[in-house]
């Protein structure tokens, strides 16, 4: 009986402790969802061997772009961060600064019918894929419902390589499709090399 006494005055201790960690988990994702990162896309090589990091995301004219070394074009660098988005469910959207004077943000989406990754107001998204977006479990890449996977990159003529996602592999009408990843860099704090993500498991990011 004492043991069983025991038992029982220990439970408001335990479940102040489990509350307690569950508040701390809540308080550490959200500071997590607030951290402004750049995106990087990292694609595979060409001779098989390993992947890297190929270009930055830029935003253009509502468009979501890869600029690469070499390449020098008018276009705002992708600085953004995690944010409710304001909807019946409020899943975790994504948006990014499009202006540093005066400071402005845009919302990222999907456009849900050419799949084209797209910036604009929340008047522009509505109808459109908002989210949810998030991280994998290294934080290293980023996801859209719940899958760093999908996203690809396809040649334009007249605007160079612009992102998709296409979690079916539809074929794009494009000169040229390339599958990506979108890499999350923190502007402060330290990088993941490797992606520990279970579907990603033990692939080199080369910095």
């Amino acid at each position: 009986m004492v043991i069983g006494l025991l038992a029982v005055a220990a439970i408001p201790t335990v479940t102040g402790v489990g509350q307690a960690v569950s508040a701390q988990r809540k308080q550490n994702a959200q500071a997590k969802e607030q951290e402004q990162f750049h995106l990087g896309a990292v694609w595979p090589r060409a001779d098989g061997q390993g992947f890297y990091e190929a270009a930055a995301c830029v935003l253009c004219h509502q468009r979501i772009l890869l600029q690469f070394p070499h390449e020098s074009f008018s276009a705002h660098l992708f600085c953004g961060y995690f944010f409710s988005y304001p909807s019946p469910n409020h899943h975790l959207g994504l948006v990014s600064t499009i202006s540093l004077d005066p400071p402005m943000l845009n919302w990222i989406y999907v456009d849900a019918q050419t799949r084209a990754l797209a910036h604009g107001s929340r008047k522009d998204s509505l109808g459109h894929i908002t989210g949810p977006w998030g991280w994998t479990a290294d934080e290293a890449l980023v996801t859209l419902h719940g899958s760093a996977a999908g996203f690809v990159a396809a040649r334009h003529d007249d605007v160079g390589w612009r992102v998709y996602w296409h979690p079916d592999l539809e074929v794009l009408h494009a000169c040229e499709v390339r599958p990506l990843w979108l890499r999350r860099k923190p502007l402060l704090g330290i990088e993941s090399r490797y992606v520990t993500d279970g579907r990603d498991a033990g692939r080199g990011v080369e910095r």
